[in-house]
């Protein structure tokens, strides 16, 4: 019976349309799209396709924590928790939302922005997006916007990368308490936990050393790494479980590792005394295909899309903490930012009617201008305010030593390009 008709058959007999990865199918030729597909449920380890998770949602609302993992720059990813966080706030009004991307130095941007005192522009400059997290706005603000129009309170989870430095540096609990915002120490990593760690670690070591970073990195640096990523599981863990005590289903939009295979923020949380937890993940059909029992409670399958890449100005900047703009770098030959006049040492100070204070925020404005068009942007020069164009072609040249916009990943399963992701957002905090 062709697939369609036997969908159509078992959803009139009010049955879940079940598929599956098996040794059948891959022998028949199958792709995994041919039987996972968009839109599907599936249970890890199972790989039969269901029309919501097998827990059902009202059981998930029934929990003390949900976490939703993402890939910080897929658009479908992002998509997903919002669908998800709707269905949940069906079952459970009094739900609240925590947020990895930010300090808890930014809770009174968030609170303001729930309240409606201030709008998106200024909840961005409060909470000062753009230095703390990097990734575009836009992929977030569906989010934002939701828990603004049902009135959901939204947390700040994480720490600021000074005190997360020290934390790892130091120890946590060297510090006061009130330095620390209260974060316990971090219960020891699973062994898995770490084995997955390091071999994310030594994989993005092996890209560095193909870019003239040495071979790889020895002993104490992997047991800084896990320790940083307990580090930051538990003060995501402690914020979650504060909502928790407020009465409140806590759902955290977190990175795909901190929700894996209960290894992360999971850990942390069992350690305070938060056993309800259940963790829902977004992947495409070969890597849902593919997905180990245990890795979460249940996976959504979502069409694979990527945040367009768009057009590149070609330069490298950096900031200054007692001067407003981005001063330019460094030059990309034959780029727009090239034709249109700029110069190493201009800074600037406004793109496409934007005022510009982080390399971050340039980096999010660029590829929003459509190839073919142009865009001003503001510099000094010798003291001199003076207003170019730059125009961006519809075939541009490769720019693949341009520091700052970006060069396209090597394609790799989305839990590692999540936690690469977080390693360069800690290693290059530049545009």
């Amino acid at each position: 019976m062709p697939r369609l008709a036997t969908l159509t058959m078992l959803l009139v007999l009010g049955l879940d349309a079940q598929a599956s990865c098996t040794n059948t199918a891959t022998g028949a030729g199958l792709a995994p799209g041919d039987w996972i597909t968009p839109g599907d449920w599936i249970t890890p380890g199972d790989a039969r396709t269901h029309t919501a998770p097998t827990m059902g949602w009202p059981m998930l609302a029934r929990q003390q924590v949900v976490l939703l993992g993402e890939q910080h720059d897929r658009p479908d990813h992002h998509r997903f928790q919002l669908a998800s966080l709707a269905a949940l706030h069906a079952h459970q009004p009094d739900l609240a939302i925590g947020l990895e991307m930010l300090p808890r130095e930014s809770q009174p941007a968030l609170d303001a922005w729930i309240a409606g005192d201030i709008d998106e522009a200024a909840l961005l400059e409060q909470s000062q997006w753009y230095r703390y997290w990097g990734f575009d706005p836009e992929l977030y603000l569906p989010v934002l916007r939701f828990a603004r129009d049902q009135a959901l309170p939204l947390k700040a989870l994480n720490v600021t990368p000074e005190l997360r430095q020290r934390l790892v540096e130091d120890g946590v609990s060297t510090l006061p308490p009130a330095q620390r915002h209260g974060i316990p120490e971090p219960v020891p990593a699973m062994p898995s936990y770490r084995e997955r760690l390091e071999a994310s670690l030594e994989e993005h070591a092996l890209e560095l050393a193909g870019e003239g970073f040495g071979e790889g990195f020895d002993d104490d640096m992997i047991d800084g790494f896990v320790y940083a990523q307990q580090v930051w599981d538990m003060a995501m863990a402690q914020g979650l479980a504060a909502l928790v005590e407020d009465g409140h289903l806590a759902v955290g939009l977190v990175g795909m590792g901190h929700a894996s295979h209960g290894e992360g923020i999971e850990a942390q949380l069992k350690s305070l005394g938060i056993a309800d937890v259940a963790s829902l993940l977004p992947l495409s059909a070969d890597d849902a295909c593919e997905a180990e029992a245990g890795l979460a409670d249940a996976v959504f399958v979502v069409r694979e899309d990527k945040q367009s890449e768009g057009p590149r100005l070609g330069v490298g900047v950096e900031s200054s903490e007692n001067r407003p703009g981005l001063v330019v770098t460094e030059m990309v030959p034959n780029s727009p930012a090239e034709a249109a006049g700029l110069r190493v040492g201009d800074r600037i100070l406004n793109f496409a009617g934007h005022g510009i204070a982080h390399p971050y925020q340039l980096k999010a404005l660029v590829p929003r201008v459509l190839p073919g068009t142009q865009a001003s942007i503001t510099v000094t020069r010798d003291h001199q305010r003076q207003t170019l164009t730059v125009r961006f072609p519809i075939v541009e040249p490769a720019l693949d030593v341009e520091r700052g916009e970006g060069t396209r990943q090597h394609q790799r399963p989305a839990l590692q390009q999540e936690q690469q992701q977080e390693q360069q957002q800690e290693q290059e905090p530049q545009e």
